[in-house]
């Protein structure tokens, strides 16, 4: 159907269908990046952790995220989260963390904290 004539079947000008048509692309567009974004970080042995997550949530995904990629940490869950806590002074208020924490996990089983 054209413009024109979804809008006169909905009862509303062909410049509205457009505009709506116009963010529906836009949206179509957000999603498609979104998916992509999402398909590399599953790629990724990176594990993102958001502000205002516990530290032992922190702890959990990234022992997770080792377990995804099947491999086995060279550090136990305190020893990364005394890791987390060093390295993040500051950036911890209670037992959340006050900003965003990146953890690389390598293929030895090492992890860095960013």
């Amino acid at each position: 159907m054209t413009q024109s004539q979804v809008a006169k079947r909905l009862r509303t000008t062909r410049e509205n269908i457009s505009i709506i048509e116009h963010r529906a692309h836009a949206n179509v567009k957000a999603a498609k990046a979104t998916l992509a974004a999402l398909e590399q970080l599953s790629e990724s042995r990176e594990v993102m952790i958001p502000a205002g997550t516990s530290i032992f949530e922190a702890v959990s995904m990234t022992l997770l995220r080792a377990d995804v990629f099947r491999i086995k940490l060279r550090i136990s869950a305190d020893s990364i989260l005394a890791v987390i806590r060093s390295k993040c002074k500051g950036r911890i208020r209670g037992h959340h963390l006050t900003d965003a924490l990146k953890i690389t996990i390598s293929e030895d089983g090492t992890i860095r904290i960013r």
